[in-house]
């Protein structure tokens, strides 16, 4: 684990934040790394957006890490702060960022678990001492080469992605969500077992990793769909939140009859027994490769599913021509060899659902045309996970580095904030979903109490709205990190309380809280307005 050192806490643009949460609550400090004018302290100037009150891109930047920093404390429970080195640098292509722990520890006090690494934040929640002095606790890298939607209220445009998903998902990996272990070998980090791992479970093997020698391990980071997380919240927050187990299925002819596996994307509608059947076309545009789908379509492929290859252009441009050619649905085929995987992308005016096959699938079923395609929802089962209602990890073969293993399932409906890939349907400024309870299984204790707002001055008052629930809902942690930006943004008390005022607005328009709840947290932030000095 890298080692760096922690720079002076004057120099945090949030240090602020700190004491602001909850009592019990998870102090959560973004310490910025990037040099003046660079990154989170970018000068170019831009116009407020979403909630987001920044006047800069830099500064809009900060607001999103304060506002993540705000809500992951809102769910955990810490008494050491965590500190979390931040900066915008080159990533490589298709990564939008990247964040782990600096740190491990084992054997430490109160260590649950003898003899097996904790990420250093679960370790000094643990400990209830900072186990390493001086140094940060997460350190986070934001790719400089995408164009980030800056604001907190979901509603990303065209072309975008949510830069508030993407931090609360790397936020989480640094927090406990990931592994210290390298699939492609098998190997633990210098031989130990992480806590992580203790919970990741092989159901071909029928073994834990724990349990698993080397060799065993490296099969296991290849077993796509059969290793799960046994967490027992985890597993209970799954059979809450996880739609029924949906089979992509060929009906005829009798050479292709069977069920088959499938990526998803993030653009469209989820594919569904209601909205994916009929006969499978190819889709051919006469120009260049011409079954890639990236000109308009001129086959015929009205009122049926359009098949077409990946490759030369996005996978939403190949779905929109097939729409706009009278497509009912979209099968794309790999160009290469390997396991099921993803498609990324956004074009909200793409109404008709997509999916994604391996090469090998799509060479069959080009030699049997046309197939008879659906899908059939399975009446007990849920889609990501087994059996057993344990969620899925993401295991592709072959191994994706710094993906496998440390992520829920892709194929998991509804998406998930942990899946490897950010996709437009989330919304992780009031939804969790199954990851608060993954962190409770790995040793983080969450706040299940009511959200509590206040200020350095001002002692907390009770809102009335739960902080989090079994179901991952943290609206209660929403109105937290939203009273932590109005007095951080705030220049006057009318400036904080009109602030909050926007952020109720916003909350009731998306049905988030009810009319008591609003008063309840109306009646709070005039509390605090009323009885803090400004400007903080």
């Amino acid at each position: 684990m890298s080692k760096s050192p922690r720079l002076a806490l004057a120099t945090a643009v949030l240090v602020a934040l700190a004491g602001l949460s909850q009592a019990n609550a998870a102090d959560i400090v973004p310490v910025i790394f990037d040099a003046a004018g660079t990154g989170y302290n970018d000068t170019t100037p831009v116009a407020p957006v979403g909630g987001n009150p920044g006047t800069t891109r830099g500064e809009q930047r900060r607001i999103v890490a304060n506002y993540a920093a705000s809500l992951w404390g809102s769910v955990l429970q810490s008494n050491v702060p965590v500190y979390v080195g931040a900066r915008f640098t080159a990533l490589a292509p298709g990564v939008l960022g990247s964040a782990g722990a600096t740190a491990v520890h084992a054997n430490f006090a109160n260590a649950p678990v003898a003899s097996t690494w904790y990420h250093t934040a679960l370790a000094d929640s643990i400990a209830g001492i900072d186990l390493r002095p001086g140094f940060t606790d997460i350190s986070s890298n934001f790719s400089t080469a995408y164009p980030f939607y800056y604001g907190l209220d979901g509603k990303t445009p065209t072309g975008q992605v949510n830069f508030l998903d993407v931090v609360m998902h790397e936020y989480a990996h640094g927090l406990g969500f990931s592994n210290f272990e390298t699939e492609a070998t098998g190997a633990f980090l210098s031989g130990v077992p992480d806590i992580y791992s203790a919970f990741t479970y092989d159901n071909t093997a029928g073994k834990y990793w724990t349990a698993m020698t080397v060799a065993e391990r490296a099969t296991s980071g290849i077993n796509t769909g059969n290793v799960v997380f046994t967490g027992p919240r985890a597993t209970a927050g799954a059979q809450l939140l996880l739609d029924k187990r949906l089979y992509f299925r060929a009906s005829a002819p009798a050479a292709v009859a069977g069920d088959y596996q499938y990526g998803t994307a993030t653009f469209g509608p989820a594919a569904s027994p209601a909205n994916f059947n009929g006969s499978l076309a190819l889709a051919t545009d006469g120009v260049g490769t011409t079954g890639d789908g990236c000109e308009p379509i001129t086959s015929n492929v009205v009122g049926k599913v359009a098949l077409m290859d990946r490759g030369n252009c996005g996978f939403a441009i190949k779905a929109k021509n097939a729409q706009n050619a009278g497509a009912s649905a979209v099968v794309i085929a790999d160009n290469v060899a390997g396991a099921v995987a993803g498609m990324s992308g956004a074009d909200p005016t793409i109404t008709i659902p997509s999916v994604r096959i391996t090469l090998a699938d799509g060479n069959l079923f080009k030699a049997n045309l046309p197939v008879s395609l659906g899908f059939v929802a399975d009446p007990v089962l849920l889609q990501g996970a087994d059996s057993l209602g344990r969620p899925r990890l993401f295991m592709p073969n072959p191994v994706q580095a710094g993906s496998s293993g440390s992520h829920y399932d892709s194929v998991a409906m509804p998406n998930l904030l942990m899946e490897p890939a950010i996709n437009d349907s989330l919304r992780s400024y009031y939804n969790l979903d199954i990851t608060p309870a993954l962190m409770a299984d790995i040793g983080w204790k969450l706040n299940t109490g009511n959200a509590k707002i206040g200020s350095p001055r001002v002692a907390d008052c009770d809102t009335g709205i739960k902080a989090v629930s079994e179901g991952g809902l943290i609206v209660g942690g929403t109105v937290q990190a939203n009273n932590d930006m109005c007095l951080l943004s705030a220049q006057t008390r009318w400036g904080y309380y009109t602030c909050m005022q926007a952020s109720r607005d916003r909350m009731l328009a998306a049905s988030l809280i009810t009319t008591t709840q609003a008063s309840k947290m109306m009646t709070c932030a005039r509390r605090v307005a009323d009885n803090t000095a400004f400007p903080l």
